[in-house]
């Protein structure tokens, strides 16, 4: 072998060990906390997610109490345009998906006497959301990517995925430190 293709070979071996170690430095998720349509069943919850390309084993903590927000609305455009009008309405979060608006309340919410009126003035349904928690891999304490956590570019391409779906509220990554 002449000296160039040692030199060639030593630097494509580098680049190997280089890019190999940039992947595991990267940013790991440990889990996914997702929140589904109210009434979505497990069977449902299993469904869904076998339709997307996890690349790892997981377990899914089905209606999990990890989650913050708990409640929603969904609404169209119109509708909301009235909440807001009213002057005891305060918005927390809204999310477009398809047609129509989803309201996210937080875990700590909860409905008074006004807000209650709001909703039945408005002709819209106060709606408690199915939480999963979605554990990556076997459990292992050990984390290795590919095991037992993904990539953070790889959860959020699973998020953005999941999020196309009609049962699915919202998703959240559970980052791991370090």
């Amino acid at each position: 072998m002449s000296k160039i293709s040692k030199v060639v070979v030593v630097f494509i071996v580098f680049l190997i060990i280089l890019v190999l170690m940039m992947q595991s430095q990267g940013a790991k998720v440990a889990a996914l906390s997702i929140q589904f349509e109210n009434e979505t069943t497990e069977p449902e919850v299993k469904a869904i997610l076998e339709n997307y390309n996890i690349p790892v084993n997981y377990t899914i903590d089905y209606n999990s109490n990890i989650s913050r927000g708990k409640y929603y609305i969904k609404a169209d455009e119109d509708k909301i345009n009235e909440l807001r009008k009213d002057e005891n309405w305060t918005s927390v979060v809204e999310l477009k998906k398809g047609n129509y608006n989803i309201i996210m309340l937080s875990a700590e919410f909860v409905p008074d006497e006004n807000f209650l009126t709001i909703l039945e003035k408005n002709n819209l349904q106060l709606k408690k959301a199915v939480v999963c928690y979605v554990h990556f891999g076997d459990g292992s304490p050990e984390w290795v990517v590919g095991k037992n956590c993904v990539l953070e570019k790889d959860a959020i391409r699973i998020k953005n995925e999941l999020e196309t779906n009609e049962k699915v509220l919202t998703v959240g990554l559970d980052y791991i430190e370090g």
